[in-house]
């Protein structure tokens, strides 16, 4: 069988991180293009904060072109045996490059925005932001989305239009999960019931 690629995604605290984490239970290595950029800013001296990563990750694309941080990824990929999530696709030119170099399936997580809110609320208070504020999660979110960037910007607005599914999180976590499972049959033939996790394979 051949080796799967699948990448992420979705609009700010939509659920990419819980899709990665059910694809990582099911055997699948897990990659993030965005820790191309942390590379790149701890190679800089810089500490990393959202804002920070979402300035490098422009600059990079502008200097390098829109697919740099999948190149930069997919040098990591050969030495890698199983199946590979990818997680944070944000700018269209990383999704052809995925798709045109390895047949990589791309799949859309989003959910309604009050939601996506409350999670991102809930996730600076877990990590002890305890000044974020809803101001803070709409200009992030613009910015995302492609509000206000350049074509090698953020767009992931654009990229949710070319996945080849999008999975919406307005229900549990196991409904998310069944309808990713039957995304992985359909388009994959890929049965999670009968793959084996990482941990199952230790």
């Amino acid at each position: 069988m051949e080796k799967i690629i699948i990448g992420l995604t979705g609009s700010l605290c939509s659920g990419k991180g819980t899709i990665a984490s059910h694809l990582k239970d099911l055997g699948f290595h897990h990659q993030v293009l965005s820790d191309r950029i942390r590379d790149e800013i701890r190679s800089r001296g810089l500490e990393i904060t959202r804002t920070l990563l979402q300035d490098v990750g422009n600059e990079l694309r502008e200097t390098y072109g829109g697919s740099i941080l999948a190149e930069r990824t997919a040098l990591l990929l050969a030495d890698i045996k199983g199946n590979i999530v990818i997680d944070g696709v944000r700018n269209p030119d990383e999704m052809i490059f995925l798709r045109d170099n390895f047949g990589a399936k791309i799949i859309g997580i989003d959910a309604p925005k009050e939601k996506r809110l409350e999670w991102y609320l809930q996730r600076a208070k877990d990590r002890g932001e305890d000044g974020t504020t809803i101001a803070d999660f709409q200009k992030h979110d613009d910015r995302d989305s492609g509000i206000g960037e350049t074509d090698l910007g953020q767009q992931v607005a654009k990229c949710l239009q070319m996945a080849d599914t999008i999975l919406w999180n307005t229900g549990s976590k196991v409904e998310l999960f069944d309808e990713c499972d039957l995304f992985l049959k359909k388009a994959l033939d890929f049965d999670p019931e009968i793959h084996p996790s990482l941990k199952e394979r230790k």
